[in-house]
């Protein structure tokens, strides 16, 4: 058995527990932790040895179901109906998306709305500030309570 299949087989079932705990998808989080290690497999992730490999697979795993939200908002396939956010393809991904806007109603409503514009929008943190007269820096600062808000309201 290669290093890669020992570092799959011991990683993979976590990962995939993390992420459907996130979207409450099985077959979504089976195709993200597949992406993640097939990715991996080419190279095209950047992994430091001074890092831990599971701590590193964890951020990656968060970092591609932020992605994948993101790209299904911008396709279209996400859309926001009755207070609601839901994917018009799955059904499933419904429960995700519930708990997302869950998350985004216990915040704060200006730090909710930076969320929204930096991430649902696609603004970048300068045009949001503009946009709601604060400055980057506030803008950056909401942001990240924003994500520990999430990270909170999802565990």
């Amino acid at each position: 058995m290669d290093s890669f299949e020992k570092i799959y087989r011991r990683y993979a079932p976590a990962l995939r527990k993390f992420v459907v705990g996130m979207i409450k998808d099985a077959a979504l989080a089976e195709d993200i932790v597949q992406n993640i290690f097939m990715r991996m497999l080419s190279g095209k992730m950047d992994f430091r040895s001074d890092e831990s490999l599971r701590n590193w697979l964890y951020v990656c795993a968060r970092n591609e179901v932020i992605s994948t939200l993101r790209s299904k908002w911008k396709s279209g396939k996400v859309e926001i109906s009755e207070g609601l956010i839901q994917d018009a393809d799955d059904p499933a991904s419904e429960s995700l998306s519930t708990a997302m806007l869950s998350a985004l109603k216990t915040m704060p409503p200006k730090r909710a709305e930076v969320f929204r514009l930096c991430k649902m929008e696609d603004l970048t943190n300068e045009e949001v500030a503009q946009r709601l007269g604060i400055s980057v820096r506030t803008v950056e600062k909401h942001l990240q309570l924003a994500y520990t808000d999430i990270r909170q309201h999802m565990s």
